[in-house]
């Protein structure tokens, strides 16, 4: 978007896809291209909440949507780089989008096999060392049906990440 162009509304961006698709790094790639925009890390907000990691997803999940409505009613996107598997919980950011008067995109980047698996091997997050074979495909059954749900946008992850921001920025304006 240009610095000229006035936008209308607002809009929460899913950013989904396997673990080593890219997602973190295309939300940063678009937060710098667009100032204002929270690149809100579910992983990280989970983070900050203490106990048994089994016990922390929901709250942390509550805990940003409800960051998301708030940065979209002050009038700024919000982009949300994470793995949604279960179309249940992609329709909670859909009603959080819709409860702060904004647009929901989905974007569902798709990258082979071994772009991933070069991207996670060079990754330092804890959270994705060490990601079981079994577990990633339970996760990519999971995709496959969030795949199907209306309006999610497919979008080839393997260029360089800048590429893929410029290419998924357009949603944000609606």
């Amino acid at each position: 978007m240009g610095e000229g162009r006035r936008r209308s509304g607002t809009t929460l961006l899913l950013l989904n896809g396997l673990p080593g698709v890219g997602k973190s790094t295309v939300a940063a790639a678009l937060a710098a291209l667009r100032a204002g925009t929270l690149v809100l890390d579910v992983d990280v907000v989970r983070a900050l909440i203490s106990g048994d990691p089994a016990d922390t997803a929901e709250p942390a999940r509550r805990l940003a949507l409800d960051m998301a409505r708030s940065h979209l009613r002050s009038g700024a996107d919000v982009v949300v780089p994470q793995l949604v598997a279960r179309p249940d919980q992609v329709v909670r950011f859909e009603r959080s989008a819709a409860g702060a008067g904004a647009r929901f995109a989905h974007v569902l980047l798709v990258a082979t096999p071994e772009t991933r698996a070069r991207r996670v091997a060079h990754d330092v997050a804890t959270h994705r060392q060490g990601l079981d074979p079994a577990v990633l495909d339970a996760y990519d059954e999971g995709l496959r049906r969030v795949a199907d749900l209306p309006g999610v946008v497919r979008v080839d992850a393997d260029a360089e990440p800048g590429g893929v921001a410029h290419q998924v920025e357009p949603l944000l304006d609606g």
